[in-house]
This record gives C-alpha cells, structure tokens and sequence, in this order.
C-alpha cells in the first residue's frame, strides 16, 4: 500500500511542479529560462504559424544546453524541487526505498508528461490519434495545449492551461481555457516587444 501512495504522491509532485516551472517560464522574472522557453512560443512555434508543421518535432535546444533534449530551463528548477522534496521525505522519516519509488515516478512522469507527450503535441499525425484507447483523451489535451499557444493576452502574456495533458491545476487555480479567443495580434505585437530578446539580432 505504501508504494502505491508514493506512486500516487510523486504522479501528483510531478504534475504540481511541472505547473509552477512553466508559470514561473512564462512570466520573464529569470530571463535567462523564460528566454529559452520563449525560443518554443514564439520562434519554433510561433502563434502565427501552424502547431504541427512537421512530422518530427522541431526542438528549441540545438544550440543550447541540454538534458536528453530537455532545455536547462526545465532541468534547472525541476531538479531542485526534486532535491528539496527528498530533502523533506528524509526528514520526515520516510523509508528509503520509498524516497527511490517517489523519485524514479516523479521523474518518469515528469519526462513522459512535459517532454514526450508535448512533443507528440507538436508533430504530425502522432500514433496517439490512432490510438482508440487514448484517442479522444489526446485530442483533448492537444488541443488545450493549443490554446496555451494561441491566447496571448493584451500584454503579450501565455496565461492559461500550463498544464501539458492533465490540467488539475489549472482548474484549481483559475488558469484553465477550454476555446482561444480569436488571434489577438496586438497581444502578439506585445510579446515580441516582451521577450524581444529571444530574436536573432
């Protein structure tokens, strides 16, 4: 029983993080992780152009470091929430092979949610749109996804749906948006001002 609460515990970790890091990428408070964040909003995938253009997903960290093709900007701030986290389960006495379980799930769901199943989001005809079993589910959250692109605010702000394909979160704290409004080009003017540094000079 106990290493299904981990599991459970380090499902729900992971996601909560996952919530904050990409708040905390969009809101241009530590320029250098909203800057790479921002290279996938508004160079790779831009609001202005199609969310799938390819078959392959178009990584923003070719010239940059990385983690298995994961930006620092994630690596960074994930890595430290899940040292703190062990931090507290040792101690509050948590058994050891209980702080393995939590961590090896946390980062696996952390790696399957915000990395493989967002870049699947990006791609072209995905095996998940042919999945009957996951099918609806993935549409739904890809298109959520969508709308974190596409709504950007007058003041050239991604405010809603930070979540990547479950969106707890964002119902509990008031950042959900089931439908994007129509494009709103001066909130996109605004954003390129906001984040002018992620454009080749």
């Amino acid at each position: 029983m106990h290493i299904l609460i981990s599991v459970a515990a380090a499902a729900l970790f992971a996601e909560f993080v996952g919530y904050w890091v990409h708040i905390l990428l969009h809101s241009h408070r530590v320029e250098f992780l909203s800057r790479n964040h921002m290279i996938h909003h508004l160079v790779v995938y831009s609001p202005d152009r199609p969310m799938r253009l390819s078959e392959h997903y178009l990584g923003s960290t070719d010239d940059r470091a990385s983690v298995a093709g994961i930006g620092l900007e994630w690596v960074l701030p994930l890595g430290a929430a899940a040292l703190l986290a062990l931090a507290v389960l040792r101690l509050l006495g948590v058994a050891a092979v209980d702080q393995a379980v939590f961590l090896a799930v946390a980062l696996a769901w952390g790696w399957w949610m915000f990395s493989y199943m967002h870049d699947r989001m990006h791609i072209k005809h995905p095996w998940l749109e042919s999945s009957p079993r996951v099918k609806s589910w993935f549409l739904n959250a890809r298109r959520l996804h969508d709308v974190h692109h596409l709504s950007i605010t007058d003041d050239g702000t991604m405010a809603y749906n930070y979540g990547i394909c479950f969106f707890l979160f964002d119902r509990l704290f008031g950042t959900l948006r089931e439908q994007h409004a129509r494009f709103n080009q001066g909130g996109f003017a605004a954003a390129r001002r906001r984040y002018a540094y992620v454009f080749p000079r």
